[in-house]
């Protein structure tokens, strides 16, 4: 923890599966917060063990503690905390106990393993299988209660958010029951819980990061964002569209140590901020799913459904692990208070589908290229963080079947799910992100940039248009 004025650039704004390189920050919080322009901040650092890509749950409470805080607050992640570690999250809990950042991100699954079962109601099999549900279950303010566990593991807790739902994927066949896991070899998250869950249907899991290649594997377990911002649809075919086996609730922990620096009024900030996000956090949450199924529908990934004699099967193949749950009278509290609001909402489970056509033609079909030297980036207007461009070169825009696939230089590839209207392109990830584009027989250039509350996201404009050079068209799509 450290303080500074207002205005350094904080990265606080998720941007998922970027196209552009983001050329940093612009306007400070300060001033958009309406207030104290010129007075020290108090500025935290948040690890982030879920790679480059700042959930939008928590990037939504980043935003809510500076408008609260009047800018005097400011949050700044540490993205790829652990990248590529097997069990990133139980190590992210010991980091913040010996003060390597001040707060960070882990999610509920991983306490287990370091002797905390406070949150395994919330996590219980085919339990919480509807974002509805999942609100309900928040409302009650049962993740509240169960916070105060984390305290065991030497961490002070913030707050628990909802999460996206997670769903089986499969590399060779659909996983639908019990007989098509049987044997199979499933990559899942540190969890000692969801590991006995899998077991139960007759898995076997495999620890392993989320970036793991999937292909020499039967599957995972993952939420669909992470399927499209990891790319999975080059190493698995199949998403069960109707077996919603677990949330990803997201639990904000800080050190001890910052939590005594910090003022009462400070720490009631951070939380009443948290409290006041969750049901945005629900919104975005369900909004991921409904973003990220047609563009994996759109990459060839299929959506079968299990039926309800594979329902009923799966359901009884995790039994034991209720038996087990329920010898702990906290957690058999909760289980019960879970199911009676599952019986009373009457919700679930969510189904994740193909839509009837996932085809979006248009004047971008095609492949487009330009070759960027020194002299030919230009600076977004106002960012004054600009030190570099971004990397020279040749770069590409292919657009295909309402996919655009960039590729940098260096070879690095990212895809975002796009719309045309008239001379108006939407491409809608995580963050909206919107531009007009004028095409000239086989030059292409983009204008106009709408960048929404993105404060971090002059580099989208920077990469994608403010440029010499126009993308020339170099070859038609399939």
């Amino acid at each position: 923890m450290h303080r500074r004025k207002p205005g350094t650039c904080a990265a606080a704004t998720a941007v998922a599966g970027a196209l552009l390189v983001s050329a940093g920050c612009s306007t400070p919080s300060s001033d958009r917060a309406g207030g104290h322009a010129g007075a020290e901040a108090t500025v935290l650092t948040l690890a982030n063990p879920g790679g480059a890509v700042e959930p939008p749950q928590l990037v939504a409470w980043v935003k809510r503690v500076d408008q609260m805080s009047k800018g005097t607050i400011r949050i700044e992640f540490r993205n790829e905390w652990r990248e590529g570690e097997a069990r990133p999250e139980a190590a992210t809990l010991d980091d913040i106990r010996k003060g390597k950042a001040d707060m960070a991100w882990v999610g509920a699954r991983s306490f287990d393993r370091v002797g905390i079962t406070d949150f395994q109601a919330l996590l219980a099999p085919m339990l919480v299988d509807s974002y509805e549900l999942e609100a309900k279950v928040f409302e009650a303010g049962i993740p509240a209660k169960m916070l105060g566990g984390v305290r065991k593991a030497g961490v002070v807790g913030i707050g628990v958010l909802p999460g996206p739902l997670t769903r089986l994927v499969g590399t060779r066949e659909p996983l639908v029951n019990p007989s098509a896991l049987n044997g199979e070899k499933i990559v899942s998250q540190d969890s000692a819980l969801m590991d006995e869950s899998l077991r139960a249907l007759g898995a076997t899991p495999v620890t392993g990061p989320a970036n793991t290649d999937l292909s020499s594997y039967g599957g995972a377990q993952m939420q669909l964002g992470v399927v499209v911002g990891r790319h999975h649809d080059r190493d698995a075919k199949y998403v069960t569209g109707n077996v919603d086996l677990w949330p990803r609730p997201l639990v904000v922990v800080m050190g001890k140590a910052v939590g005594h620096r910090l003022s009462a009024q400070q720490r009631a900030v951070l939380t009443k901020a948290l409290e006041q996000t969750i049901t945005q956090a629900v919104d975005v949450s369900r909004a991921e799913d409904r973003e990220a199924a047609p563009t994996l529908c759109r990459l060839g990934m299929k959506f079968p459904s299990a039926s309800p004699a594979d329902l009923k099967a799966m359901e009884a193949a995790v039994q034991p692990v209720y038996t087990r749950l329920h010898r702990d009278k906290r957690t058999a509290d909760w289980l019960e208070q879970i199911q009676y609001l599952k019986k009373t909402t009457g919700a679930g489970p969510d189904t994740a589908s193909c839509p009837a056509s996932s085809t979006t033609a248009g004047p971008l079909e095609g492949t487009w290229t330009r070759t960027m030297a020194d002299g030919d980036w230009r600076r977004w207007p106002g960012d004054e963080t600009w030190t570099e461009g971004p990397p020279n070169g040749t770069w590409t825009l292919a657009f295909e079947n309402g996919i655009l696939t960039k590729t940098d230089p260096n070879g690095e590839t990212e895809r975002w799910p796009y719309q045309t209207f008239r001379d108006r392109i939407h491409l809608a990830g995580l963050v909206t992100f919107n531009a007009t584009f004028r095409r000239d027989k086989d030059e292409l250039t983009f204008d106009n940039f709408d960048l929404g509350d993105c404060t971090d996201c002059g580099g989208y404009a920077v990469t994608f248009g403010g440029s010499k050079p126009p993308w020339v068209k170099t070859a038609v799509a399939h």
